[in-house]
């Protein structure tokens, strides 16, 4: 027996020495290894959960790659998912690592930063990368490693394209079944394709552009040792192609987190002890390096000052980077040639000033000094210049395009597979349920609708009208990502304990108790949970059990909150868990808590104070410091300069109110989509001080700004003035088009342009439908429908060669006014006219729009698109 032994030991041995380091680099180990240690302390109270993964037979490159990944996973990671669901992670990279020839050929630390972390930004986790390496595996075989990037890009625009939503990002699978998603969660569910097949990526995205009221998120590639990039779902011929190249070159700043400590070559914007976060906005656009010098009101250098370099858009100044001051009190940025307004704050001391980065080296703030604009200013912030056009291959453009047609045909295909409302309408009879209802909220479930229908069927007959309403009440993309078993826990838990009828009234109970949605967290079945792990443990009446709630929570739950680095709300169940908690989650705690023990919650809608309902009124719950009593409030009644206007502004578009907190302004949310006829008037405001904030956009993206800073005093009635400073239209000649070029009318018969002016004008317009810009232009239309009619001019949609009129769809027009009509360019004669009329070479990307007088003068021209684009337009037919 002992001879056996022996040999076996040498063995065990052997295999042992002969196993791989994944970190291959000794010091690096020895300092991964030790804060894997501290991880695992701070995750002490998940223990089992996270950590008894590796009491299983790993291999020393799966045990190290784990602990690389718990080394620095966000805290939203650590309270809500499980070992056994990062162990898969390691091993779907690793066996894609070893399924492709370029596996090899991949760097340790680029493989280790944009390979294995199976988190690319904010999204809900699932097990898309094992479910997607065996789909792409047998499509990708014999393939180069650019082949198979392009390759994937295809695979992903057959499963899903751009169309907007909420801020919440599905996860990967979720976008699969529904086909459709904003760029931020096309991008997500790119880079995780790629991953998935081990080819390294990377979600990048410009927090704001400049020249417009967006922002955009995209793909960057690692190909044979360079970074690329791709339009997610957008697949072009090759790579660094999209139709985002010519805003990319007037980008302030594009940047990316990179999980863990990165050394690589690029600009750090931000480093912490998880994350990197790098700036690549040199890849795309002209920089320039500016300096910031934070200094005290006696000139001294201020260390560890907060400074933001806020870009103008959506109507507030967003910090596109947010920096610390070192030792000297400098920091510095990297960013595009365009306008910022910086601040620097510390200790509720702030300054602010407004600067073109082309004509600064070093700007100097001095704290306590405030806004150097005064107190009412008027200000221009210019973006960076537009560049011309790039020049394609418009032989490859046109092969490319035949695909993408393919493409969307499976695509659509697909979606023929949702619930049609004969199937809604038999399941509503079954069930006693409106018909209206159930096919509405079945059909936008899309994908979903298998879970939403099990959902319907499983739920009580006796609560089958509150199974309508928590339908009703969360959002549309819950719809279309939750799974029927948290639908029925939020119901079946709350209708089994509480009944309407003993609230003040039934909105209170069916938005503050019975809704599972909270904020822009995940939705998972948490209720019945905390019921049980709470039972019995708060006691008397409601304003008693939600002081006692608090305590509870402050004496159980510690903030940690840059550990939570990528902004997820961590779920209820994840915060009772871990016990560890950043604000935002611990706030949504707060309300779940009181929400599942029958407490009607909320958080604030415009600055998102957790509260709850005392039978009465709404009343606040300070985390952070006792008080007595509630906030103190005033008023705030906002009146437009010009009353003779019919224009109703936009709030976030047009305007905006931020409250100062510590020295910095933070913007009220009052609502995306509110107008100031919806917004009630005057505004009830905690006291403090405040600044509005109004803004219109010239057609060359300079913003022309007003800027009020005003105070909120108690019981009293503040008023503003909300100013718009109407750019000026600029008659300008950009060239001459023939008005004796014809067109194919939907008869098939020749007709000019000449015989289309009405009013003066015509517009020309050239689309792509299924393209993000085109689709944000066609969505923009429902608001202007009325004053396109007003017009009566004609729109002219221009189809060329490149357009079947399958992509020409009914629900393609659906927002379009009726002064619309499709006519078809033969050849694309009309469109090279126009580029040789304005002296372009290169790639004209679409929506191009073209506005001729009735001397075929070329009056307005726009190509790509610009959020706001139509107030532009409609300006320029009213001054012809």
């Amino acid at each position: 027996m002992r001879k056996i032994i022996i040999p076996l030991l040498c063995l065990c041995t052997y295999w042992g020495c002969s196993d791989v380091h994944f970190i291959k680099d000794p010091e690096f180990r020895t300092k991964l290894t030790q804060r894997f240690k501290e991880r695992k302390e701070f995750a002490a109270n998940r223990s089992a959960a996270l950590f008894d993964v590796f009491n299983q037979d790993l291999s020393l490159e799966e045990r190290e790659a784990l602990q690389f990944l718990y080394a620095y996973m966000p805290l939203c990671d650590l309270a809500d998912y499980n070992g056994n669901f990062f162990l898969k992670q390691v091993r779907s990279s690793f066996k894609a690592k070893e399924s492709f020839k370029w596996g090899k050929t991949i760097p340790d630390d680029i493989f280790r930063h944009f390979v294995l972390p199976y988190r690319v930004n904010n999204e809900n986790l699932d097990s898309a990368r094992w479910v997607f390496l065996q789909e792409l595996k047998p499509r990708l075989q014999n393939l180069s490693m650019k082949e198979a990037a392009l390759e994937v890009n295809h695979w992903c625009h057959e499963k899903v394209n751009y169309a907007p939503t909420d801020i919440r990002t599905s996860g990967p699978l979720s976008l699969v079944r529904t086909s459709w998603g904003r760029c931020g969660e096309e991008s997500t569910f790119t880079v995780t394709a790629l991953r998935a097949v081990g080819i390294p990526a990377r979600q990048v995205y410009t927090p704001r552009w400049a020249h417009c009221d967006d922002n955009h998120a995209w793909v960057e590639v690692w190909v044979d040792g360079k970074w690329f990039y791709m339009g997610a779902c957008e697949p072009e011929s090759n790579l660094n192609m999209g139709w985002f190249t010519e805003p990319a070159r007037r980008a302030m700043l594009v940047h990316t987190k990179v999980f863990g400590v990165y050394s690589g070559s690029d600009k750090i914007v931000n480093q912490s002890d998880n994350f990197t976060e790098i700036n690549v906005v040199g890849n795309y656009a002209k920089v320039k390096r500016i300096y910031v010098r934070v200094v005290d009101e006696k000139g001294n250098q201020t260390e560890n000052a907060k400074v933001d370099f806020g870009l103008y858009n959506y109507a507030e100044f967003y910090p596109i980077a947010s920096k610390n001051t070192n030792s000297k009190g400098l920091t510095n940025l990297t960013t595009g040639i365009g306008d910022l307004l910086v601040w620097a704050s510390k200790n509720g001391n702030y300054a602010g000033k407004k600067i073109s980065v082309q004509n600064t080296n070093t700007l100097t703030l001095e704290l306590g000094k405030g806004y150097t604009g005064g107190e009412v200013s008027d200000l221009n912030l210019v973006p960076p210049v537009e560049p011309k056009p790039y020049v394609i291959d418009e032989q490859q453009k046109k092969q490319n395009d035949i695909r993408l047609a393919n493409e969307d045909s499976i695509r659509i295909a697909y979606r023929t597979g949702f619930i049609d409302s004969v199937s809604a309408y038999q399941l509503a009879e079954e069930r006693e349920l409106n018909k209206q209802e159930v096919w509405s909220l079945l059909k936008k479930s899309q994908g979903n609708w298998k879970e939403i229908k099990s959902y319907l069927e499983e739920s009580s007959e006796q609560y089958s009208k509150e199974t309508i309403i928590l339908l009703q009440t969360i959002a549309q993309k819950d719809l279309r990502d939750t799974q029927a078993k948290i639908l029925l826990d939020h119901l079946n838990s709350t209708l089994n304990n509480y009944k309407v009828q003993d609230y003040k009234s039934k909105e209170i109970f069916y938005r503050y108790v019975l809704n599972p949605r909270i904020k822009n967290e995940g939705l998972i079945a948490y209720r019945r949970y905390l019921q049980q792990q709470f039972k019995g443990v708060f006691f008397g009446k409601r304003q008693e059990r939600t002081i006692a709630i608090k305590n509870w929570i402050v004496d159980h739950i510690r903030i940690e909150g840059e550990e939570n680095y990528y902004n997820l709300p961590i779920t209820p169940k994840g915060v009772y868990e871990l016990r560890i908690s950043n604000q935002e989650s611990r706030d949504i705690f707060f309300v779940a808590l009181c929400r599942s023990l029958g407490i009607p919650a909320r958080l604030e809608p415009a600055l998102k104070t957790p509260q709850y309902f005392d039978g009465d009124k709404w009343i606040n719950i300070d985390f952070e410091k006792q008080t007595k009593g509630q906030p103190a409030k005033g008023f705030l009644a906002l009146e437009l300069v010009d009353k003779k206007s019919s224009f109703d502004p936009n709030y976030y578009l047009h305007f905006s109110i931020g409250k100062l907190n510590n020295g910095v302004y933070q913007s009220l949310d009052l609502g995306w989509d509110k107008k100031l006829s919806d917004l009630p008037n005057p505004l009830e405001l905690d006291e403090g001080k405040y600044r509005l904030i109004t803004g219109m956009r010239g057609a060359d993206g300079t913003v022309y700004a007003h800027l009020n800073h005003f105070e909120i005093k108690t019981g009293k009635t503040s008023k503003a003035e909300l100013l718009f400073r109407n750019p000026k239209v600029a008659s300008k000649v950009l060239g001459n088009i023939s008005l004796d070029t014809e067109l194919l009318n939907p008869l098939g018969k020749q007709i000019a342009l000449s015989k289309l002016v009405k009013k003066q004008a015509i517009i020309l317009l050239w689309l792509e439908p299924g393209k993000e810009p085109t689709r944000h232009l066609m969505e923009e239309f429902k608001d202007v429908v009325k004053s396109y009619e007003e017009w009566g001019g004609e729109i002219v949609i221009v189809q060329g060669d490149d357009i079947n009129e399958e992509r020409f769809s009914e629900s393609f027009f659906e927002h379009m006014p009726s002064n619309y009509t499709v006519y078809k360019d033969r050849n694309n004669q009309l469109f090279d006219i126009a580029k040789s009329a304005l002296g372009i070479q290169g790639k004209l990307e679409k929506p191009f729009i073209l506005v001729l007088d009735s001397k075929g003068q070329i009056q307005f021209v726009s190509y790509g698109y610009k959020i706001g684009i139509h107030e532009h337009l409609l300006k320029v037919l009213n001054a012809i």
